[in-house]
């Protein structure tokens, strides 16, 4: 009977072999965790549940029972008792990296962006297993979220020799070049990636923020145009673009993406947007828009320097000059510490007051 349940389960054929097995000794541990393993798989989760709690009352080390269970209360999200299972697992064996990594995984969910205690699991996991590239993966995003760049070095340092083909490896790599200002390096590994695959988003992404660090201005527009031509629609977007165009010189299409980001924006980056197009705009000599654009970068971000800038924009378009007064002003009562606007701006009022 036993036999013929297996060969149906290797099949996938987990209902016939629910029925076979419905005829067995329910007091053998065999019949029980194959009868457990068919409702896993058909995914009928407490069900399973039973089963392999019969065996642990006849054998509380059994390994496959405390595993399954582990499992069924982590996919229902019970992870409190699949951390049961799996520390009373590790007690059994404290050299098995696939216990501490099941742990890690758990905790992980338990403890949402607290990355702390997965950690040590997770360290646990590679030390015992080094080679464990999906472990080093997990790990080294913990690491970057914790701005432990030093053991993040080490890690892709000892992990990426045992898999230099693994795609999730070279992006942790990428992604902690970025966030070090390491932008060449995120260049080299970006394109030796997209050597042997498609382009997706997060290699645009990392690429073209890259590219706008290093000043690599006409290499931005292609990374920021393939993320809106495959439907992303993010804020950052635009404002890359923006600020590429702007380099180029482009400043018709500097206005139109800095405007874009502004309209996108639910972000604390909304005053950097509007500042940025207000500079677009002065620069083409449209200084009602550059205004306007001030305003509102500074209704959002209250930096000082954006009154100078008022200021100014003020002074040069209107001959009546109260306003701009008025706003430089504000500037030199302000906490901004530019030297040479505030000198400028004391030599404006000075010179309007005469």
């Amino acid at each position: 009977m036993i036999q013929k349940a297996d060969s149906l389960m290797a099949n996938y054929q987990f209902e016939k072999a629910l029925t076979i097995l419905a005829y067995g000794d329910s007091l053998s541990a065999n019949v029980l965790l194959r009868i457990g393993q068919c409702q896993f798989r058909l995914g009928a989760s407490q069900a399973a549940v039973r089963p392999y709690e019969r065996v642990l009352k006849m054998d509380s080390t059994n390994v496959t029972a405390l595993n399954q269970l582990g499992q069924l209360y982590a996919r229902s999200s019970d992870f409190g008792k699949a951390l049961y299972y799996y520390l009373r697992l590790i007690k059994l064996d404290s050299m098995n990296s696939y216990y501490y990594k099941q742990a890690g995984s758990i905790t992980q969910k338990m403890n949402g962006e607290n990355g702390l205690i997965p950690k040590s699991f997770f360290e646990k996991a590679l030390s015992l297993n080094p080679g464990d590239v999906e472990t080093a993966v997990t790990l080294g995003n913990i690491y970057m979220e914790l701005e432990l760049y030093v053991s993040l070095d080490s890690l892709l340092h000892s992990a990426i020799p045992f898999d230099r083909q693994y795609k999730p490896l070279q992006v942790l790599k990428a992604s902690s070049d970025f966030k070090q200002e390491r932008y060449e390096m995120v260049v080299a590994t970006i394109n030796g990636l997209l050597m042997k695959a498609d382009t997706t988003a997060i290699y645009a992404r990392l690429l073209g923020a890259s590219y706008l660090h290093l000043q690599d201005y006409q290499n931005v527009i292609p990374c920021m145009n393939f993320m809106l031509k495959n439907n992303y629609d993010n804020d950052y977007i635009y404002y890359y673009l923006g600020v590429a165009y702007h380099e180029l010189g482009k400043l018709p299409a500097s206005i139109e993406n800095f405007n874009m980001a502004a309209k996108k924006s639910i972000s604390e980056n909304t005053g950097t947007y509007y500042s940025q197009l207000a500079k677009s705009y002065e620069d083409i000599g449209d200084y009602p828009q550059a205004i306007k654009a001030y305003h509102m970068a500074y209704n959002y971000s209250k930096e000082g320097i954006l009154l100078y800038h008022l200021a100014r924009n003020y002074d040069i378009y209107y001959k009546d000059k109260a306003t701009a007064r008025a706003y430089y002003y504000k500037y030199l009562n302000s906490d901004d510490t530019i030297r040479i606007a505030k000198e400028y701006s004391r030599y404006r009022v000075e010179a309007i007051d005469r």
